[in-house]
């Protein structure tokens, strides 16, 4: 009895410490996945005001630059380069010495861009377009000039003057290639017609096709307020057309005087044969040699509607509002 006593106490003590000695599983947990961000934008939330302000300043110079400042205004150029040379990071009106800077800058950039807008003006006439804006843009243009001359860069108000300058001229540039574009347009369309005409989408396919395109790349930059450059296309395209036209036609001219000789050889053939059958006529049986009348001698030729060929544009374009 001892003996099984003794065994039924050491089986439950082993149960215990099996019971005891064991752990719950650990709960298996999906590692999240890295976030991904956007390196350039962190790197433009993580510029310190001081970098944002210089990168402003730096992309103001280069546009004065671009512009003509060296050229236009090199003496006021130098001022804003002392002042930005001057500047202090630790500086507590930093941020406002900074945009001033900027401001100055702009200003030598539409400066100078207004000076090169009104030289184009005066080396093609343009004035007349936009009478109004080119005269308000001159009257803004000399305040700046005079404004250089007496209180430098220092009243604000010479940079208001500087944007007005630029904006009249720019609308008198804007006014006289939008009707010109227009103009050198039609002389496209007209091109064109004429091309179609005599099928230059069949004889010369690329060619056709390419010109449209340029036409086509014309509407585009026109309706994005750029008839400068539409006035390029439409004159490109016009120039294309017209050649086409003349070397398609010429050459359907020599193909139209080989088809009229080639109708006279006939005609001259056929009273020849009149005159031989009239005094040896030939029967109703088929002769070796000649074939019947009705007789299929190559298989009829199958081509597209040449008109197929035509690309539609509309005559006209629509035009945005604009000029004084």
């Amino acid at each position: 009895m001892k003996k099984i006593l003794i065994s039924l106490l050491s089986v439950f003590t082993v149960l215990i410490f099996i019971s005891c000695g064991s752990k719950p599983a650990p709960e298996k947990t999906e590692p999240e996945a890295p976030k991904v961000e956007d390196s350039t934008e962190n790197s433009k939330e993580n510029l310190s005001e001081y970098e944002r302000l210089m990168d402003e300043i730096k992309n103001a110079r280069k546009a004065a630059v671009e512009a003509g400042a060296e050229e236009n205004a090199s003496n006021q150029l130098k001022f804003i380069d002392d002042m930005m040379n001057a500047l202090d990071k630790d500086d507590p009106d930093f941020s406002n010495k900074a945009k001033d800077i900027v401001g100055k800058y702009n200003l030598l950039a539409n400066y100078s861009n207004a000076v090169a807008l009104k030289k184009e003006i005066d080396e093609n006439d343009f004035a007349g377009y936009a009478k109004s804006n080119y005269d308000n843009g001159v009257e803004y243009l000399e305040k700046v000039e005079a404004a250089f001359k007496s209180s430098g860069l220092n009243d604000k108000k010479t940079e208001t003057y500087a944007k007005e300058a630029y904006s009249n001229l720019n609308t008198v540039i804007l006014v006289a290639y939008k009707k010109l574009a227009k103009e050198e347009r039609v002389l496209a369309i007209d091109a064109k017609k004429k091309a179609d005409s005599v099928k230059v989408g069949v004889a010369r396919k690329s060619e056709y096709k390419e010109t449209v395109e340029t036409l086509q790349k014309g509407d585009s930059l026109y309706s994005m307020q750029s008839p400068k450059k539409a006035l390029e296309c439409y004159s490109k395209a016009k120039d294309s057309f017209n050649s086409l036209y003349a070397d398609v036609s010429a050459k359907r001219a020599a193909a139209q005087a080989a088809i009229d000789a080639a109708k006279k050889r006939v005609e001259e053939s056929q009273k020849f044969a009149e005159e031989a059958d009239m005094k040896a006529p030939i029967t109703d049986e088929n002769v070796d040699g000649i074939e019947s009348d009705d007789a299929v001698l190559l298989e009829e030729d199958k081509y597209a509607a040449p008109e197929e060929s035509e690309v539609k544009i509309p005559d006209t374009i629509d035009d945005a509002e604009g000029g004084e």
